[in-house]
């Protein structure tokens, strides 16, 4: 009677196990978008890793662009060459996204020969140099200058709401979410840091949009604002000094690279991040580090 008990007990527990588990697939394959794709492979970048594909519009995600996308497996990248039509299945996950089922349809495209572009690095700051000044508003439609926090370490990045690519601007967001609650809890440096998202795309993303915008993601604070302005020269003068890149097509999507910068409390650059990769802590490090430089 005994182990008949005991047996029924684990069976029960088996049960339980496998019905969590199946519900929690159900639960992540529900999770996953998933969307089939046509555009012509430009390059292949990260050692097979990355696909720089101008797509074609990916109906109820985005617009027609040119943009990198993610592999799981760098064979798929033995699948095609450069100027080769694919078609393709695009996975969106809350977190990441890549491609995957790769095919040539048989059609190619002449790519023009790449040019050097002019080497900018002259142009750009780098750290140590003085971060200018700028006056954009925040969230709650309040003037805001770089100058104003002086005395404080400022971390600043670029996003615009309606990106749709969770690697990208909703990372840099949920980073900034992560670095705020980090920076807080830490008596040290709780009053001494400002974190500030400036948007550019200025024809949507308004004061009132910017603070919808952060309350998704947990901003919680004083110490973090989201900033935009109505002209996006303000804004390309500003990323344009780091070496930040946007531009807009005709469905309003942004082609865009990625800057997330340290500015120490004396405004002068302490720390560039180049792109997505960086992680929460990797900042508050970088925050910490720029502020005891200039004790």
């Amino acid at each position: 009677m005994k182990k008949r008990i005991i047996q029924t007990i684990s069976l029960s527990l088996a049960l339980l196990i496998w019905a969590g588990c199946a519900k929690q697939e159900e639960s992540s394959s529900k999770a996953i978008q998933s969307f089939e794709v046509k555009g012509v492979l430009l390059r292949i970048e990260s050692e097979g890793r990355t696909l720089v594909i101008d797509h074609e519009e990916i109906t109820g995600y985005m617009g027609a662009m040119t943009m990198p996308f993610r592999v799981k497996d760098v064979s798929e990248s033995e699948k095609a060459q450069p100027g080769d039509e694919i078609s393709f299945t695009y996975k969106v996950a809350e977190y990441e996204s890549w491609v995957e089922g790769i095919e040539p349809t048989g059609k190619t495209r002449e790519l023009k020969s790449p040019t050097a572009p002019p080497d900018p690095t002259n142009k750009l700051l780098k750290v140590g140099d003085l971060f200018p000044d700028f006056r954009l508003s925040d969230e709650n439609g309040s003037p805001v200058q770089l100058n104003d926090h002086r005395g404080q370490v400022v971390a600043l990045t670029f996003i615009f709401t309606r990106c749709p690519v969770p690697e990208y601007c909703p990372a840099m967001m949920r980073n900034f979410s992560s670095v705020e609650k980090l920076l807080k809890t830490d008596p040290d440096v709780a009053n001494k840091f400002k974190l500030l998202t400036v948007s550019f795309d200025n024809d949507y993303d308004t004061p009132e949009i910017m603070k919808a915008y952060g309350e998704q993601f947990g901003k919680s604070s004083k110490n973090w604002s989201l900033l935009t302005s109505p002209e996006t020269k303000d804004i390309r003068s500003l990323g344009e000094s780091v070496g930040l890149m946007f531009g807009k097509n005709d469905s309003a999507i942004y082609t865009h690279n990625l800057r997330t910068v340290v500015i120490d409390a004396q405004g002068r650059i302490a720390k560039i991040f180049t792109d997505e990769s960086w992680k929460p802590e990797e900042l508050v490090a970088a925050i910490k580090l720029a502020g005891k430089e200039v004790e």
